[in-house]
């Protein structure tokens, strides 16, 4: 079984979400997303960074950031989500630990 990949084009993207290609190369350069290819022409966007870019967008507007500071905020809450994930993992190797010693 072959799994499909479905790509957007820059084109496809701004009318998406609607932003400007200016902005949406900004955010580019920012680094908030990485499309495939080398140009804006050839930019390929995978479908999950439209989500990126619409979050991207709230923070710019309801935090009022240049496009930078959301780059670091976006990378910021996925540290923090990382994190948070390690850590339930290790609370739950803790507990299966107590367990067993508690069990000798």
């Amino acid at each position: 079984m072959s799994e499909t990949s479905y790509y957007l084009t820059l084109g496809e993207l701004t009318q998406s979400v609607r932003l400007s290609t200016e902005t949406v190369i900004t955010i580019v350069e920012c680094g908030i997303v990485d499309p495939r290819g080398e140009q804006p022409q050839q930019w390929l966007f995978e479908p999950q960074m439209v989500t990126m870019v619409q979050r991207a967008c709230r923070l710019q507007r309801d935090l009022e950031l240049d496009w930078p500071a959301v780059a670091l905020a976006l990378e910021l809450i996925e540290d923090l989500q990382q994190l948070r994930e390690e850590n339930q993992r290790l609370r739950q190797q803790l507990g299966t630990l107590m367990e067993l010693d508690a069990s000798n």
